[in-house]
């Protein structure tokens, strides 16, 4: 008889503790990390982040008969002269066969597939804060779903 109660006892206790083991359950998260250390003499970066990193709405808005502008700044430094910057690619938004053509500026200057200087070298010398804008030309545009991508580079000049 004892070696009943000594040998149940132990797989009693053993089989209560794992039951418990399992009641609870676990959770897991991954969470994606990046980081981006910009150098001391040139960096052109994005004063909000979700201007780059989101997708950003320009939808047509019948209240006010216009299209929605994506407004942003970029915080830009070159310490050893100008700042240029231009678009790979002509910016548009498609649906199918109908297009909506868009204005890019950088601190109020229209930019093209051809670099151009956008901040000046004493500017450019400390951190400059550049207003960014993307707006649509022209009237109201056909109905659909539009998509599009801006490509823009910001480079040193000398």
């Amino acid at each position: 008889m004892f070696k009943k109660i000594a040998f149940a006892a132990p797989l009693a206790v053993l089989a209560l503790s794992s039951s418990m083991a399992f009641a609870a359950t676990e959770a897991k998260h991954s969470i994606s990390i990046v980081a981006h250390v910009p150098s001391d003499d040139f960096y052109a970066v994005p004063v909000d982040s979700d201007l780059v990193n989101k997708d950003q709405d320009m939808s047509y808005n019948p209240g006010t008969d216009s299209m929605k502008t994506v407004d942003g700044h970029f915080d830009v430094l070159h310490t050893a002269g100008k700042v240029n910057a231009r678009l790979e690619g002509v910016p548009k938004l498609i649906a199918g066969n109908k297009t909506i053509d868009l204005k890019v500026e950088l601190n109020g200057k229209t930019l093209t597939t051809n670099s151009q200087e956008v901040v000046g070298e004493a500017e450019s010398n400390v951190r400059y804060r550049a207003p960014f804008k993307i707006s649509a030309l022209g009237g109201k545009p056909d109905a659909g779903d539009y998509t599009g991508v801006v490509m823009l580079v910001v480079e040193p000049s000398v």
